[in-house]
């Protein structure tokens, strides 16, 4: 992928206020981090990102429970497809 795509990307997480683990990973993968490492570091990360969601939905409000539980459904039907796809 293009480097300036990749910056880019980075970017954008930045002003999403993304996790510095994760623009971490972005980061290195920008500057020439094999894809195959950039890959299982993303897996990795998002899978303690959503058991972490999981572990803090009976502390939410209704608002964000809500919001928490609409981002786990999204996440786990795209890995299911991502998986069926393999």
């Amino acid at each position: 992928m293009d480097r300036d795509v990749r910056l880019e990307l980075y970017l954008s997480l930045v002003l999403l206020g993304a996790d510095p683990m994760l623009r971490g990973a972005l980061e290195a993968w920008r500057e020439e981090l094999d894809e195959h490492d950039l890959l299982a570091d993303l897996r990795n990360w998002n899978e303690a990102k959503v058991l972490e969601l999981k572990e803090w939905l009976p502390t939410m409000s209704a608002a964000e429970l809500e919001a928490a539980r609409e981002r786990i459904r999204e996440y786990e039907e795209a890995r299911a497809a991502l998986e069926q796809e393999a």
